[in-house]
């Protein structure tokens, strides 16, 4: 069976790196081939990037999230840019807009967004777009900037990490090209929301993540959440699309691999 891809963690959290060697042998046993290791704030970008020299498993990326906007200067952009531009990152993320907590104010989530996006098209990768409350408004950022980022040639602008709308919200970004990515809050049984949206959405536009230590699965609400626990997401695709968990461990994993750039392990098929 192909292994899962966890597209947005955040194992730099204390919480998680107290165990990391432990969080990296379950993932491991859990037949995980692939874990996306977010940045959110300047330490933990370096972070990600420290942790990630460590495993073959781990793929950075680095990026302010909107709860960091009203601190962010250029010069910390600058150097996240710089950052960006390394081979082993993978996406400029996690960033966005929030506008269920305002931690920042709005024009400063507004232009940080924009700096960010531009960083990524500089330097020719995609985004992790984190969006709370903000589904519609933030489309007029993303939509420009899919654009651009279409004709430079990306097998996609990004991925809509945890996504939290409808169908009819997440369809606009599905056509931009951006994939949509299922946390394990679909196991929660009030969360109809979310299965609606995966049985309106083709496969092939789903990846599957954590957020971890956010967000455990069901059967361990109240726990923290690790990388290993995002089969627990793919189980339920499976089971609200009637298909069969390798299907959807092997599209959704093939998904993360192109949206990230890469490339398949050697002497697995594509």
């Amino acid at each position: 069976m192909t292994g899962a891809f966890d597209t947005h963690s955040h194992i730099q959290d204390p919480k998680l790196l107290a165990d990391f060697d432990g969080v990296l042998q379950r993932a491991t046993a859990a037949g995980l081939e692939g874990i996306a290791l977010c940045g959110y704030d300047a330490p933990s970008n370096a972070l990600a990037l420290e942790l990630a020299a460590r495993s073959p498993l781990l793929f950075p990326t680095v990026g302010f999230h909107p709860h960091e906007a009203d601190e962010v200067t250029t010069a910390m952009l600058d150097e996240m840019a710089t950052l960006a531009a390394l081979p082993e990152v993978v996406a400029v993320g996690e960033i966005g807009l929030d506008f269920y907590r305002n931690l920042s104010a709005e024009s400063a989530q507004r232009s940080l967004i924009d700096a960010q996006l531009e960083i990524a098209l500089a330097v020719r990768k995609p985004v992790s777009v984190h969006s709370r409350s903000a589904e519609e408004t933030i489309f007029d950022h993303l939509g420009p900037y899919s654009a651009k980022a279409r004709e430079q040639g990306l097998a996609s602008p990004g991925v809509m990490h945890c996504f939290g709308g409808t169908l009819a919200q997440a369809e606009p970004y599905v056509a931009a090209g951006f994939l949509v990515s299922i946390a394990c809050p679909i196991t929660y049984p009030a969360n109809e929301t979310t299965r609606d949206l995966v049985r309106g959405l083709p496969l092939r536009s789903l990846v599957i993540e954590t957020d971890s230590p956010y967000l455990p699965p069901q059967g361990r609400r109240g726990q923290l959440n690790e990388p290993a626990h995002v089969i627990a997401a793919a189980k339920a695709i499976a089971e609200v699309k009637d298909i069969s968990l390798s299907e959807v461990l092997e599209r959704t994993t093939a998904n993360a691999r192109q949206l990230f750039q890469i490339a398949q392990p050697a002497g697995v098929a594509a």
